[in-house]
């Protein structure tokens, strides 16, 4: 075999590399996670409170270091308060928070998490609560809880740092995400450009 066509299937097997890595990071990205499991779920009626809320994907869900914050889990009433203390716990494919709700009525769980390509995904599901026999009634917030601290004031300096503080982190997880996935792609990009160009070379250089 010359040493044109040696050269020349070399390079088609590092383009064809090339390529396998650019579509097989592609590809994830089609399809993202889903959720597979929740509690409750979307439309369901709630004869008694559980112990918590919880969202389960079809793969383990993203973490950072066990980073939770970009993680979050949020039920609501008809009248827009919130109830629960605004922690989240992630553990494999699922995402978990303490139940708490008020009187029987109409509720809205909405919640976020960062699937296993990177993507950031929310949904709400909307549900009933009604209870058959008496449970605990927690009074709800105007203000979304914070882990780990007081429930923020609606409308307080407090209330607006304690606000911030989840945003930020999880924006340092997402870039984080980003960083990784864009030095991948160029690392594909920059193999494809080296192979092409030796394949216009000509065969006497």
């Amino acid at each position: 075999m010359s040493a044109a066509r040696r050269a020349a299937r070399l390079a088609s097997a590092s383009l064809a590399g090339a390529v396998m890595v650019v579509c097989g990071l592609v590809a994830p990205a089609a399809a993202h996670d889903y959720v597979v499991e929740s509690t409750p779920s979307e439309g369901a009626t709630l004869t008694e409170l559980p112990e918590n809320w919880m969202i389960t994907a079809n793969a383990p869900l993203l973490t950072l270091e066990g980073n939770g914050n970009a993680f979050a889990i949020v039920v609501t009433d008809a009248d827009g308060l919130y109830y629960g203390d605004g922690c989240v716990e992630v553990s494999g494919a699922s995402m978990t928070a303490p139940a708490a709700a008020g009187e029987p009525g109409e509720y809205a769980m909405t919640f976020q998490y960062v699937s296993s390509d990177g993507h950031t995904l929310s949904e709400t599901y909307a549900f009933t609560y009604a209870p058959e026999a008496e449970e605990p009634v927690t009074e709800g917030s105007t203000a979304a809880p914070a882990c780990g601290g007081e429930t923020p004031a609606a409308d307080g300096a407090d209330g607006a740092a304690g606000d911030g503080a989840v945003p930020d982190e999880t924006g340092a997880v997402l870039a984080a995400v980003a960083w990784i996935g864009g030095g991948l792609l160029a690392a594909a990009a920059i193999t494809t450009i080296i192979v092409l160009a030796n394949r216009r070379r000509p065969a006497g250089d």
